[in-house]
């Protein structure tokens, strides 16, 4: 590159960075950072490095306060892990049970139910479908979603940030307590997110290479490694304008900008859907965060690890007991550690120069059992024996089992599902289908074939183990409706009580509820066209027995004339007359 080409750049790269610099919205994401990070200290920060000491020692980075960003040495200081193992079986479990690969979860239908049997229609959500789901395969977006139900199990609240990406179509990345901080709006639905990034001068060259400012270049090309701290803020935008296409004029805003180092804005743009998934676990009034499992099993899990570490120390004094050392010198003080040694310059008569100090008589069996006891509870509280259930390989369960033998469970699991519902799975297939069908993966609707598909809201229906057997109770009742209905009729023996029951609504309300592919169920259209052919050829074929049978009694009546005509051959005129008529054949 020539002098005046490098200038010129240079020139173009000035030009991009001044056009940024916008002194009102850096006081405002500074202002907004410092109100939002000031709500979740006071009520929730001191919680979450409590839940993170217990139940997930390496996560949480409160990047505010000085937390490292790679530090190497965290350590889990646990006497007892079994709230690390029960979290990792509810995280497992919920994959397993909502978002597993290796089965269908998710449906894309229409509001519409005509528009949806229609075999245009049809087949254009079916080749979505398959693409959306190509697409979470070649992503990052099952390993994500799993460290996500790990979040939210322990600290009540997860993000999950969903980018469009070149290779994959989407790239996903799950937040950790501490990185972030959200806002909710009116209808407590969250709008709104500020989070801290730690990145090196060469990341930042690299990520923004027009924009960047000339100090981080610098450092990046003296391989400078110090960390610096960035701000990403995604909230409603003041300048949307519908319709309009520009990058900061969507229905986001999305701002980076330099925390150190100055305040540069090195990236003003926008999104269509919000890219943050943040589902809580539950919400108490008009909090921000979600309550967890861990939240409630905390002190259950405190009073394992007490004692786990006193029987610890009691089985090391009963296997390496405190001594008792004679010396004249006399006692000083008394060490009661395992293996400790105390000298005493007074000894009972008769007592050896070296004893134990005092016998140690830990009651092991009763601490164990109390240990058991509790480690029950905590896995109880993260619903272990629901979620074992479905993730043991070794039996093949289907989504009735789960629900009759875990009702009650699924009774405290669903309000939990349907927060889900709402707050995770429906942003992410619509945050999903946005980005791919901007990127041309998905195909367009079929609108020429099909005008009325123009401007049909797409409904998407979830068909995972956990909401089949959720459902599973409303298809038990319509079982129980339809063995009732089916035996009082035979006790009674009165078919017209069948009457009262609508057979055809009855398997659409089943499919439905079991995640039946559409093209399984015929339509009502198709139903009554078969019912109407089936009718027609009914009757043609009683009309074809009919006229069998008028042939058959003509055929019988003829020859019964030709067998009297036969016989009164040679008969008187008087005489054959008399023989007809006596056959119904008079004169008319």
């Amino acid at each position: 590159m020539d002098t005046g080409t490098a200038e010129q750049a240079e020139k173009q790269a000035e030009n991009a960075r001044a056009k940024l610099q916008d002194p009102e919205l850096t006081r405002h994401l500074r202002r907004r950072l410092s109100a939002l990070e000031n709500e979740r200290k006071r009520g929730w920060e001191t919680h979450w490095r409590d839940l993170a000491r217990n139940f997930m020692p390496r996560r949480a980075r409160f990047l505010d306060a000085g937390d490292p960003t790679n530090d190497g040495d965290v350590r889990n200081h646990l006497q007892d892990d079994i709230g690390i193992l029960a979290v990792r079986t509810l995280a497992s479990g919920m994959q397993g049970g909502l978002t597993s690969p290796a089965r269908p979860w998710f449906s894309l239908t229409l509001q519409d139910e005509v528009l949806t049997h229609n075999q245009a229609v049809k087949q254009w959500l079916h080749d979505c479908y398959e693409r959306m789901v190509n697409v979470f395969a070649r992503s990052n977006f099952y390993d994500q979603i799993h460290m996500l139900y790990r979040e939210l199990a322990v600290f009540g609240t997860a993000v999950m940030m969903v980018e469009a990406d070149p290779d994959s179509a989407i790239r996903c990345r799950t937040l950790t307590a501490g990185e972030y901080c959200i806002d909710v709006n009116a209808s407590s639905r969250v709008d709104t997110l500020y989070r801290r990034i730690r990145m090196t001068p060469r990341q930042i060259a690299e990520a923004w290479p027009v924009t960047c400012p000339e100090r981080i270049k610098k450092m990046a090309e003296l391989d400078n490694n110090d960390w610096l701290t960035l701000l990403h803020a995604v909230e409603p935008n003041p300048n949307y304008k519908p319709g309009r296409s520009s990058r900061n004029e969507r229905p986001w805003r999305s701002v980076y900008m330099m925390l150190e180092s100055g305040s540069d804005v090195l990236e003003n743009s926008g999104y269509y859907e919000f890219p943050a998934l943040c589902p809580r676990w539950d919400t108490t009034a008009s909090d921000i965060y979600g309550s967890s499992p861990a939240m409630d099993a905390l002190g259950d899990n405190r009073m394992l690890q007490k004692m786990a570490e006193d029987g610890r120390i009691a089985l090391e004094k009963e296997v390496n007991p405190p001594l008792l050392i004679a010396e004249s010198s006399g006692i000083d003080s008394v060490d009661v550690s395992a293996g400790a040694m105390n000298f005493t310059s007074s000894l009972a008569q008769g007592q050896p120069s070296v004893s134990s100090l005092y016998q140690v008589r830990a009651n092991l069996p009763a601490l164990e059992a109390t240990k058991a006891q509790l480690k029950q509870q905590i896995r109880e509280m993260f619903f272990n024996d629901l979620f074992l259930m479905i993730t043991e390989s070794h039996k093949n369960m289907t989504a009735t089992e789960v629900a009759e033998r875990n009702s009650e469970k699924m009774l405290l699991l669903g309000p939990v599902l349907d927060r889900l519902r709402s707050e995770l799975f429906q942003p992410l297939i619509e945050r999903c289908y946005g980005v791919e069908s901007r990127e041309g993966i998905l195909p367009p609707p079929p609108v020429q074939q099909v005008p009325e598909l123009q401007g049909k809201e797409i409904k998407i229906e979830f068909i995972s183990i956990l909401a089949l057997a959720q459902k599973q109770a409303g298809i038990n009742a319509i079982n129980q409706t339809v063995g009732f209905i089916g035996t009082l009729a035979q006790i009674t023996q009165n078919p017209a009580v069948l009457d009262k029951l609508n057979a055809d609504e009855a398997v659409d309300e089943v499919a439905e509820m079991q995640g039946v592919p559409p093209k399984l169920i015929r339509s009502d259209e198709e139903v009554a066209a078969m019912r109407q052919a089936r009718a027609q050829q009914m009757q043609q074929a009683q009309m074809m027995q009919m006229m069998q049978a008028g042939a058959e009694v003509a055929a019988t009546g003829a020859k019964a004339v030709k067998d009297v005509a036969g016989a009164g051959a040679g008969l008187p005129p008087e005489a054959m007359q008399q023989a007809m008529g006596g056959m119904g054949g008079g004169a008319v």
